[in-house]
């Protein structure tokens, strides 16, 4: 297998935001408190500068209120599930063909690249992030990055960007930024590298419904492996919305997806013919605070390989080693009831 090569961007350029972010990602009590604040005050004063930091293995150019090395170092589990999909898909397929939808500054694509010929159609809207997407992934000639919004189908609209620790939300206003707005099937369209995607993977801070509304031609067609967000934001039809998209996919011959909670935990395996026990999940959901869901769809085959390895990760990695064998026996019990 050949190894991409690492490029690492503002690796030279060593500035005073790189330094306060990696003290405060290494300190602990006290400590850590100061560099927090001293991090905050740099934000405000220094209309949050650029730095570098290790994420996923590479050096990327982030904001410095971006959240994202602070959660991967809080959560054991926290984005890590892309790098094991990824090194299913070359396992099992040998090579990468991922469309990355909600982009951001690139940390996703660091995540899943691991071979140089692995291609990737990286959409992100936002031209703030976009700007570090480019200077992360720009070099690379088999990144394309789009800066339309997906959506259900072709329209033009002024939206309001509402960025916040790393993230962002995009709100329809006349007072907005005037944003193209084509279904990913359109796009697609206009890149046929990737028309082969074998891995979907949709972030789009309350989009992700719309974004495969859009896309359902492609996933049709392909089958590719599917990584979404479920997270009601304000939607009003947020349920409607969840139980129509997955039944979609079974209509296009999924038959089972993988629940994961926020933190990256995963919370087990789900009939797409059987919703009711999902449904239980997603009044909890609308009940409880800042929970969301992450959901992954694999055809047969793939599901069931992966989640044999799913279930041997989280086992391996549980914080009491005394209750592996307690765990091991759960995954039996469903296993056998699932039989009969």
């Amino acid at each position: 297998m050949v190894q991409i090569r690492v490029h690492n961007p503002g690796e030279e350029n060593v500035t005073i935001a790189t330094v306060v972010y990696e003290r405060y990602l290494s300190s602990k009590g006290a400590r850590r408190i100061g560099w927090f604040y001293i991090r905050k005050i740099l934000i405000k004063l220094l209309n949050d500068p650029p730095c570098s930091v290790l994420i996923h293995g590479r050096r990327l150019q982030i904001p410095l209120s971006h959240q994202l090395p602070d959660y991967l170092e809080k959560y054991r589990f926290y984005d890590r599930l892309p790098r094991r999909i990824s090194e299913y898909v070359h396992v099992s397929q040998g090579h990468l063909n991922c469309i990355d939808v909600g982009a951001n500054i690139g940390d996703t694509v660091a995540s899943f690249i691991k071979q140089a010929s692995d291609i990737f159609l990286a959409v992100e809207p936002n031209p703030s992030f976009r700007k570090y997407l480019t200077k992360n992934w720009g070099w690379n000639k088999n990144v394309t990055i789009v800066e339309e919004m997906c959506s259900s189908g072709s329209k033009t609209g002024k939206f309001l960007v509402k960025e916040k620790d790393g993230t962002a939300a995009l709100h329809q206003s006349e007072e907005g930024t005037q944003i193209k707005c084509r279904s990913l099937d359109e796009i697609v369209a206009d890149h046929p590298a990737s028309g082969s995607v074998n891995v979907l993977k949709i972030d789009t801070d309350g989009f992700d419904f719309e974004v495969i509304r859009g896309a359902r031609r492609i996933i049709a067609q392909t089958h590719p492996v599917v990584l979404f967000e479920c997270d009601p934001f304000s939607n009003a039809n947020y349920v409607t919305d969840c139980l129509e998209t997955l039944s979609f996919f079974k209509q296009s011959g999924y038959n089972f997806f993988l629940l994961y909670d926020n933190y990256g935990n995963l919370m087990g395996q789900y009939s797409l013919s059987d919703l009711a026990p999902f449904q239980n999940l997603l009044f909890y959901q609308l009940s409880a605070e800042r929970c969301y869901f992450d959901i992954l769809v694999m055809m047969d085959n793939d599901m069931s390989a992966f989640y044999k390895t799913e279930i041997e990760e989280f086992i391996n990695n549980m914080p009491n080693k005394l209750l592996q064998p307690t765990a091991a026996t759960v995954v039996e019990l469903q296993r056998s009831t699932e039989r009969s």
